[in-house]
């Protein structure tokens, strides 16, 4: 009788594991099945056909924070926009003004962002439509440079889709404005990494107070280069 038992309980535990390890896999599936997908591109957007402007500016920053810190006055960061401004090239038959990037123009974006960013869009050759739609965008972005770059990028992509269905721009509108948002994407994405790296050679050691506010950095940047763009 306790022979007939013994089997009993253990078929009965055999069946409860092989249960147990169905369903553990089956979680496993799961959540390797919701995983979010990692794309070596990353911050890429392959739908915008001017993307290429924005890593062009990401690789001209690479270049800059590998002989220099991040900017912590406004000198270093007129220093860095100078360098990364030099690699904006607007192609053949468009030729962008020459922008002395001083001390004073930096320390003005700084002070204002938001209506410094007005005027320089109010005063480019854009119509009425883009001139104001734009404007929301860069609006948006330099309330939305607070948060997780997860959502800031969601917010710049689903505006890159927005612009290329939108059949009120014209074609060199369409191009100055996903060339600003390409950009904005890179420079925002450059500073999310240089964080991270700081953050590792800073572990252990007190950091010097940051005289830049969170992503402020890279939306004074992408502020001042409008003058190149537009």
């Amino acid at each position: 009788m306790k022979t007939i038992l013994l089997c009993i309980i253990t078929i009965l535990l055999s069946v409860s594991c092989s249960a147990d390890e169905d369903f553990e896999a089956a979680e496993i599936l799961t959540d390797l099945a919701n995983a979010p997908v990692t794309d070596n591109n990353f911050p890429a957007n392959p739908i915008n056909p001017f993307d290429m402007e924005g890593k062009r500016i990401y690789e001209a920053l690479e270049v800059y924070y590998q002989k220099n810190h991040s900017p912590n006055s406004v000198s270093e960061l007129a220093d860095q926009i100078r360098h990364i401004s030099n690699k904006l090239d607007r192609g053949e038959g468009k030729s962008s003004r020459l922008i002395p990037f001083t001390d004073e123009m930096v320390q003005s974006i700084m002070d204002d962002p938001d209506n410094s960013m007005i005027s320089i869009v109010q005063n480019s050759v854009l119509q009425a439509y883009a001139k104001t739609n734009l404007i929301n965008f860069l609006q948006h972005l330099i309330v939305k440079r607070l948060e997780e770059f997860s959502i800031t990028y969601s917010y710049i992509t689903d505006y890159e889709e927005e612009v290329l269905a939108d059949t009120v721009f014209t074609s060199e509108e369409t191009e100055t404005i996903l060339t600003v948002a390409s950009i904005s994407r890179y420079s925002l994405y450059s500073e999310e990494e240089r964080k991270d790296k700081d953050w590792d050679i800073l572990v252990g050691s007190k950091p010097a107070r940051p005289l830049f506010g969170t992503n402020e950095v890279p939306i004074v940047s992408i502020i001042a280069l409008l003058e190149r763009i537009l």
